[in-house]
């Protein structure tokens, strides 16, 4: 279980609502790098472009893994211990049933509005239709740095800044609307966009909660890592298959 007692740091709400905004704003703008990838003919801009996002995606991880290290109770990432079978099958587990949340409001966004994918969906896919720089560093972004960094944050951050000492599931709420937000690129205008929003919304709070009956971070680094592995597989076969 996740040690949320004392005072979280800095102590004054405002500077720890400032801090968020900071770090989730810096966190949006990293990826803009691989739209000037896909965007540039170029082939060392194109690299130089990922290198850039790369570099800049792990300073954001780093600041957010500082704060998360200040204010924290207890060291932010534990030794792994491979022979604690429980805590693995209750890994998969969450995995499984955050999955088939995923599902059912995916085919009920089918079902009521005919359409399937979501704008950030529709984005990745755009990005990863044919071998190039560009897919590559979406890959290593998606695969690699988002699970990492947005955990630290949108769980991290949010679980031990927010709601510290209040009802015990506020802040997996909240870590499951905030995760949301940069995810769906809009406001919930239609019937559509708010399925679109549930969908990453129960993602995040599937994960919220991993992480405060946990204590353990890897363990939500990994879940995130499985679910956009998962994602990520089928775009790059078919980006092979158009070679």
């Amino acid at each position: 279980m996740l040690d949320l007692t004392g005072e979280p740091t800095p102590k004054k709400l405002g500077n720890r609502i400032l801090n968020f905004i900071i770090i989730v704003l810096l966190l949006m703008l990293a990826p803009i790098f691989i739209a000037v990838a896909s965007a540039v003919n170029v082939i060392w801009q194109q690299v130089l472009s990922i290198i850039v996002m790369i570099i800049a995606y792990s300073a954001v991880g780093y600041y957010a893994y500082r704060l998360l290290k200040k204010t924290a109770n207890q060291p932010v990432f534990h030794r792994i211990d491979i022979r604690n079978w429980r805590h693995i099958w209750y890994i998969i587990g969450m995995f499984i049933l955050m999955m088939v949340v995923q599902g059912v409001i995916i085919n009920l966004r089918v079902a009521i509005t005919g359409t399937s994918t979501t704008e950030n969906q529709a984005a990745i896919e755009a990005l990863t239709k044919h071998i190039n720089v560009a897919m590559i560093g979406t890959m290593i972004y998606g695969v690699l740095l988002a699970p990492v960094v947005e955990e630290l944050i949108f769980r991290g951050l949010v679980i031990n800044y927010f709601f510290r000492q209040s009802w015990w599931w506020a802040s997996i709420i909240l870590s499951g609307f905030l995760f949301a937000v940069p995810h769906t690129m809009n406001l919930s205008t239609n019937i559509a966009d708010l399925l679109a929003f549930m969908i990453y919304m129960s993602m995040g709070m599937v994960l919220a909660y991993v992480y405060k009956k946990t204590g353990d971070i890897q363990s939500n680094i990994m879940i995130h890592f499985l679910n956009n592995l998962i994602s990520m597989i089928p775009l790059l076969f078919l980006a092979l298959s158009r070679i």
